[in-house]
């Protein structure tokens, strides 16, 4: 991941066409791409401090707004000011901006660029506030989730950036030294590279931040005449990332299975129980008298969906798991389905995807 921006923009007003908001939201550049996905390890979240992130859809008409919320660094960072943060942020590019619906989303991103390198079909845009990062991941897509606002504290991120060691250098005398500037680390290796042979100089990057390592490789490959041909999200998004996804659609692996029940979805009331087996997760649904309430799993620690989701009295069944990769052709997932199915089913009507919502 990038480190913060040395320099921030006011949150002023900005023209941008049809849709137009009171906050600065800018496309992303190829170098922040890292910024809009989850990430592998739980050390880089902790450098980041990342908040955690808001799933979005549009619901089957394209003119609905259904969220999820999924916290990341234990929930620590989760505070009152954030919420109150973030609902402001929400309430405004859902006003007029990408959040609006599924046609806004559509047209703001033919308007605006931010395409993600690798995705094709996504968009990343960015509001820089005083104390938080806003990544807005868009996919303007029927039947998809369409958002994914990843949120950062920049408070935490700049604390654990300032005292996280980034690279250690080393050379054949013994001297060694450790550098927590990332800018230093990066002049130290440029300067000693040419005098290697001599000096026995050494060099080990210790941070996860995917613009640093990239950079690191961009010295190197410079210093012998090449040029990189990565870029940055492909230091953010690990080929470890892609290929456990890549694993989890494997019939011929063994897989786990994380069942889940959440209640009363963003609200103070929030819980989300884990680790369950399909009978726990259904007896707890079953049980449950909370007004919202849904039922998913996760499989291998890395796939994520919903099956079920009852609020308000009406209870809806979710199809997502027949266009995921990682689910629709695996047998134990059809028959959890026909169990869900049998155990839990009273008139709900099949629908596409819908999430608990922002107010």
């Amino acid at each position: 991941m990038n480190d913060a921006p040395s320099t921030r923009r006011r949150n002023t007003h900005m023209n941008q066409g049809k849709y137009h908001t009171d906050i600065y939201l800018r496309p992303a550049s190829a170098e922040e791409a890292g910024l809009f996905y989850s990430q592998e390890m739980e050390k880089q979240d902790q450098h980041l401090g990342t908040v955690g992130h808001l799933r979005i859809d549009f619901g089957s008409s394209g003119q609905e707004f259904w969220s999820s919320w999924w916290a990341h660094n234990g929930n620590q960072l989760n505070t009152a000011e954030f919420k109150s943060d973030l609902q402001q942020v929400v309430d405004e590019l859902r006003r007029n901006g990408p959040l609006k619906d599924l046609k806004a989303m559509q047209e703001y991103c033919a308007d605006h660029g931010g395409a993600i390198a690798n995705e094709s079909e996504s968009y990343g845009f960015i509001v820089e506030k005083e104390n938080y990062q806003y990544c807005l991941r868009c996919t303007p897509l029927p039947g998809h989730y369409q958002g994914y606002l990843y949120c950062y504290d920049l408070r935490q991120q700049r604390m654990s950036q300032k005292e996280a060691p980034v690279g250690r250098v080393s050379y054949a005398s013994g001297e060694e030294q450790t550098f927590t500037d990332a800018q230093r680390y990066l002049d130290t290796i440029r300067e000693e590279l040419p005098y290697q042979a001599t000096t026995g100089f050494r060099y080990e990057t210790l941070t996860n931040n995917p613009t640093v390592r990239k950079a690191v490789d961009d010295l190197l490959l410079d210093f012998a005449g090449e040029d990189n041909p990565r870029r940055a999200c492909n230091y953010g998004l690990t080929e470890g990332g892609k290929q456990a996804l890549r694993d989890a659609a494997d019939l011929d692996r063994p897989h786990t299975y994380a069942w889940f029940v959440m209640t009363d979805c963003n609200t103070p009331d929030e819980q989300i129980h884990r680790d369950l087996t399909l009978e726990e997760a259904v007896h707890l649904y079953r049980d449950s008298t909370r007004p919202e309430k849904r039922l998913g799993v996760t499989k291998d620690g890395i796939a994520t969906v919903d099956f079920l989701r009852e609020a308000n009295g009406e209870q809806v069944f979710f199809q997502d798991h027949r266009r995921m990769e990682s689910f629709r052709n695996d047998p134990e997932i059809f028959e959890a389905v026909q169990m869900i199915h049998r155990e839990l089913e009273w008139s709900a009507p099949a629908q596409g995807m819908v999430m608990g919502g922002l107010k």
